[in-house]
This record gives C-alpha cells, structure tokens and sequence, in this order.
C-alpha cells in the first residue's frame, strides 16, 4: 500500500513538472502567443465575420493567417455583403446561424439582456449558458441560449419570444440586431423550425 501511494506521488510530480513548459508544435516552435493567429476572445463581431469567411463557397476567397499575424489585421477590410453573398444567405439568417454555432463569451451588455428576459419568460439562461459557464449537456455560451431557449420558443411557436432571445444573443451590435428585427418573429421562428429541426 506505503509503496503504491509512492509511486502515485512519483507519477504525478513528474505530470505536474511539464505543466510549467512552453507547448510547441511538431517542428518544436513556440506556439503563438493568446491573440495571435487567433480571434480576440471577446470580439463576437470578428468571431461571425470568420464564421462567414468559413462558410462561403469560394474557399479560395478566404484569407490566410500566417504565422503570428493578429486575425484583426486580416478582417478589418472584410466586405461583409460580398462575403454574405458567397455564403448565400441573408444576414439575418446568418447572425442566426453564426449564434446557434457561438460558443466565445457572451458580452456583458448581453448577459444583462439575457437576464431581463429570464425575469419576463421566466427563464434560466444565464445560469445554465453563462455563468459559471458549464452550459447545458456541453452548449455554452450563445450556441447554448439558442439551442435550448430560442429553440424552444420556436418549436412551441412563441416566435416573439424566440426573436427576443436571438436579438439578446446580438446585443451589442445594433446592426445586426436591426437585421433581425427587420426579417420578423414569424420569420426568426419559421427559420428554426424549418432549418435547425426546432419541431
């Protein structure tokens, strides 16, 4: 038993000793640095204009991100209409998409709207998407609010409901909110029900 637990100890010293080691890749260079090569954590607007660039048919049209170059400097002279019209969607449709697939950090401003609606539905979504975070069976953040919430708001056709919690998933860009104001309850609950199987 006395030598069991030894080498228990022994194996987890020597796990814990490699903790505090700089990952490298295969050819042993130093991983980039948090920010580089990489969205900005907090940025949703730069996370959807990737999600776009990802999911447009011209592969081609998307830009590289060498090595060390900060993903900011790559999208700042996105056209986002063109890029929408290779994905060939509307962009309220897309914002939708985009959200259901979000699984980055969920502004402070719309974890506050998150919570107002909690108070008027009688939800939970803050403490099962945003914090502490778990999320619901591994949905975390916006992909968790519309997965669970939004859609079942549609699939119980309450699609005003199912407008306000798409609309919170986009605060605080106005824009996009306005798009999908723009397309309607009835539309926002008619795309989930018939596209993201929220029958």
């Amino acid at each position: 038993m006395k030598t069991t637990a030894l080498l228990c100890i022994g194996c987890l010293t020597v796990v814990l000793g490699g903790c505090g080691q700089k990952k490298a890749d295969a050819g042993g260079a130093e991983l980039p640095a948090v920010g580089v090569g990489v969205p900005a954590a907090s940025d949703s607007g730069m996370r959807f204009e990737l999600w776009v660039l990802t999911h447009q048919s011209d592969k081609a049209a998307a830009p590289a991100i060498p090595p060390g170059k900060v993903v900011a400097d790559i999208v700042k002279s996105v056209d986002l209409p063109g890029l929408l019209a290779h994905v060939g969607m509307p962009e309220w449709q897309a914002r939708i998409e985009w959200s259901w697939d979000d699984m980055g950090p969920i502004e402070p401003e719309a974890q506050q709207q998150l919570t107002k609606l909690d108070d008027k539905y009688g939800m939970n979504t803050y403490s099962a998407c945003v914090w502490p975070g778990s999320g619901i069976v591994g949905r975390v953040g916006r992909a968790c609010v519309m997965q669970s919430y939004a859609c079942y708001a549609a699939r119980t056709k309450m699609d005003d409901r199912a407008l306000d919690i798409a609309l919170a998933t986009e605060v605080p860009n106005q824009a996009a909110m306005d798009t999908l104001k723009s397309a309607g309850a009835m539309a926002v609950g008619d795309y989930l029900r018939n596209t993201k199987f929220c029958k």
